[in-house]
């Protein structure tokens, strides 16, 4: 997968460099999740080698396979941290942004909180969708209210890869960066527990998810995961 080395910093500044330039990009955080998605959907598969997106190092798997093969150390940028960063770079220079996602409620509490946060933070506008497909309509709907707020960032925070081939396939009309963070609205407004600082430290922020939700984190930890960890070794240390 092509990925961007990137610290918090860094992501944040490409990111505003976009927004400031009108630039239309997908912005995929990518893990070992991703991998996984990667085998199971083409249009995903499309989106992360297409020039229009930039991968950035999402979870510690990415640093442990990125030393791994001899890239060294490539940071990280973590949704709820990048959203948190980003917001405040965007108070300071002027970016109205867009949030979109989450269950009902969810963006409107991100909104008052991230503004709470970052004085002069203008949030244009925010947006539900319904969970599940999004039927023409509903996705003429969303592209129409992000267009007409006058918000120069969208953060998406639906699930993968629902939010990337989304933003993908209208990524010319939104004219912006689309940065897409998934459970980070959840994370940031406190519907969901982040795992302690420690853990975080450590690369240990996928056992607490796991933790706290079994039923729905196993497949993805325990299965992903190995399958990521499998194809890392296979790739050995080539040259990067």
């Amino acid at each position: 997968m092509p990925v961007v080395p990137a610290d918090l910093n860094a992501a944040s500044n490409l990111i505003c460099t976009d927004a400031h330039a009108g630039k239309p990009r997908v912005y995929a955080l990518v893990n070992a999740h991703s991998a996984k998605l990667r085998r199971d959907s083409a249009a995903y598969a499309g989106v992360l080698d297409s020039d229009r997106t930039l991968g950035l190092p999402d979870g510690a798997s990415m640093s442990f396979a990125a030393r791994l093969v001899g890239h060294g150390d490539i940071g990280r940028s973590p949704g709820p941290d990048l959203l948190e960063v980003c917001a405040a770079q965007c108070a300071r220079e002027g970016l109205p942004v867009f949030l979109l996602g989450g269950a009902d409620g969810v963006a409107d509490s991100l909104s008052a909180r991230l503004r709470e946060r970052h004085e002069g933070l203008v949030v244009a506008g925010v947006a539900t969708p319904p969970f599940g497909d999004w039927p023409e309509t509903e996705s003429a709907r969303l592209l129409a209210s992000v267009r007409q707020s006058g918000a120069r960032v969208l953060w998406m925070g639906v699930s993968a890869p629902k939010q990337e081939v989304w933003a993908h396939e209208r990524i010319d009309q939104l004219g912006m960066p689309a940065v897409c963070v998934g459970a980070a609205f959840d994370f940031s407004t406190g519907r969901k527990s982040r795992a302690p600082r420690w853990m975080r430290s450590v690369g240990l922020e996928w056992a607490y998810r796991l933790m706290t939700e079994p039923r729905r984190m196993w497949q993805r930890y325990l299965v992903g995961n190995s399958m990521f960890l499998f194809d890392a070794l296979r790739y050995g240390r080539r040259r990067a």
